[in-house]
């Protein structure tokens, strides 16, 4: 099996995404060399092309149904992203 010279390597963290998660540095105040979760920004578009997919008015579907795929694709986004620190972007 030949290896991807791409993906496999040694790497620091900022450099370095898995499964849509990247890394940054936390700058709290006496912890050097810690990192924390991020969603990386392909991520990010590919989830917001997908609400727009669904809020399209082009798609015959009603009101109920466009809601309940709504909350169907933003329940298993955020569950499958929860360990990364997106509150605050949710909320823009």
């Amino acid at each position: 099996m030949p290896i991807n010279k791409e993906k496999s390597g040694i790497r620091r963290p900022l450099q370095f995404s898995t499964l849509g998660y990247g890394f940054v540095s936390s700058y709290k105040k006496g912890e050097k060399g810690k990192y924390q979760l991020i969603v990386t920004k392909k991520k990010w578009d590919h989830f917001k092309h997908k609400l727009k997919e669904i809020t399209r008015k082009t798609i015959p579907i009603d009101f109920e149904e466009r809601i309940y795929r709504l909350k169907l694709q933003m329940r298993g986004w955020i569950n499958y992203f929860r360990l990364a620190n997106i509150k605050s972007k949710i909320k823009k």
